[in-house]
């Protein structure tokens, strides 16, 4: 039986197959459930965990903007931008100012798809 690394959603081979492509590229990245009010994080990888500090069951089932992120520095603005793209159907990069676990400040460039 294979081993189901921090899913919460049933098997799905589309969401395997996203994982298995993005995993060997040294990518961070988490995946959300767009069919629920606040796009829940259903997938975090051990990079995005490493990155940000957060285990996975810190991440799992939060909303996909990375609330847990945010900080003094954060802006508004950035947050909305990110919110409209996971709302819409257009894909943006953003750059928003994100906090790790220990409260250092980092600068994310984020693309929302």
């Amino acid at each position: 039986m294979p081993v189901r690394r921090g899913h919460v959603a049933p098997q799905n081979t589309f969401l395997g197959t996203i994982i298995r492509k993005f995993e060997g590229q040294n990518k961070k990245f988490i995946i959300a459930n767009a069919r629920v009010q606040n796009c829940a994080i259903i997938y975090c990888n051990d990079g995005f965990c490493e990155m940000t500090g957060f285990s996975r069951p810190d991440v799992m089932q939060k909303p996909c903007t990375c609330d847990f992120l945010h900080g003094p520095e954060t802006k508004r603005h950035d947050i909305a931008q990110i919110a409209q793209a996971l709302l819409g159907s257009e894909e943006r990069k953003v750059e928003v100012t994100y906090y790790h676990k220990n409260g250092k400040v980092y600068l994310f460039r984020i693309p929302c798809v």
